[in-house]
């Protein structure tokens, strides 16, 4: 099965730093998680392509 692939710009996103754990972060857009179907406390995981993209990807949650 072919997989539909959608690029867009959103504009910039400003990478934070936690200030208790020193994790960093960034916030995407309520719209933007809307349109992908995301919430706001779903786990994303970073994924580098072979050409040296990225994308993010939502981790799926399996039934235990």
């Amino acid at each position: 099965m072919a997989t539909k692939r959608e690029t867009s710009t959103v504009g910039n996103l400003v990478i934070q730093k936690d200030p208790n754990t020193g994790e960093l972060y960034l916030e995407l857009p309520k719209k933007t998680l809307k349109k992908l179907g995301w919430n706001e406390d779903d786990e994303l995981e970073w994924v580098e392509n072979e050409d040296g993209t990225w994308q993010v990807i939502k981790v799926e949650k399996k039934n235990e």
